[in-house]
């Protein structure tokens, strides 16, 4: 039995708990490799380094919010499809999501390198930390990409029915900053600009490990180049 049909035939209650349980455990580790990397932060860097990440978190939401909007409207259809039996449609989906995944940060990049100055000072960022935030952000910004293909397309993960190894990416993605922040900050001496390169390198090996699980063969949902062509119906479904 693969696992479209498992979660057709299996019992409500185990799906709750099998699906819920992984969720919870990646989202808590989320959150505390959050707070872990803030108190790097606020001990290697300083209060400027703090208040570089607090400018730059609305920025970052944005980001975030554009990875849910794609992901998880991406996920919903994906469900369906598979529920109806239409793989190739799941497929179609996957393919369209993962190029909007990296093309709508890719572009949201560009405008915020046109006016980060202004985006920056209009969000409260003062001159003794304009300095922070853009180094912080810049780093961020260019690696938009990375994160958003890596948040997003998890979900397809979990969509198929794998909720342990989407949760595993959080883990993973997790353990890999917090040591990254701690080598960057503390043994290289590289202050605000370490922890978002930690931020980029952990996403970057999340992003690899989602990939390669798609692209080894164990996924139920495959990735064809000519899916990767996005279309117009497709991909107003999926932001719908």
């Amino acid at each position: 039995m693969d696992r479209s049909e498992m979660m057709g035939s299996e019992n409500i209650g185990r799906l709750l708990w099998n699906f819920s349980l992984p969720a919870i455990v990646g989202m808590v580790v989320n959150a505390l490799y959050n707070i872990v990397a803030r108190i790097f932060v606020g001990r290697g860097v300083g209060s400027l380094g703090l208040a570089a990440v607090a400018v730059a978190l609305p920025v970052m939401t944005i980001i975030m919010g554009l990875s849910i909007l794609i992901g998880v409207g991406a996920t919903a259809l994906i469900s369906i499809r598979l529920g109806e039996r239409k793989k190739d449609q799941a497929e179609l989906v996957a393919g369209n999501a993962m190029v909007m995944l990296v093309l709508l940060p890719a572009a949201f990049a560009v405008l915020f390198f046109a006016f980060s100055e202004p985006i920056l000072t209009a969000l409260g960022s003062s001159a003794a930390v304009l300095p922070y935030a853009r180094d912080y952000l810049s780093i961020i910004i260019a690696g938009a990409f990375i994160s958003s293909f890596s948040m997003g397309a998890n979900n397809f993960i979990r969509a198929e029915g794998n909720p342990r190894m989407s949760m595993y990416t959080q883990i993973l993605g997790g353990l890999v900053n917090v040591v990254l922040n701690y080598v960057f900050i503390f043994k290289f001496g590289w202050g605000i600009k370490g922890s978002a390169f930690a931020s980029v390198i952990a996403q970057a090996v999340a992003a690899i490990w989602v990939l390669s699980y798609f692209l080894s063969g164990r996924s139920l949902v495959k990735i064809y180049l000519k899916n990767l062509v996005p279309k117009l119906p497709i991909v107003g479904s999926i932001m719908a």
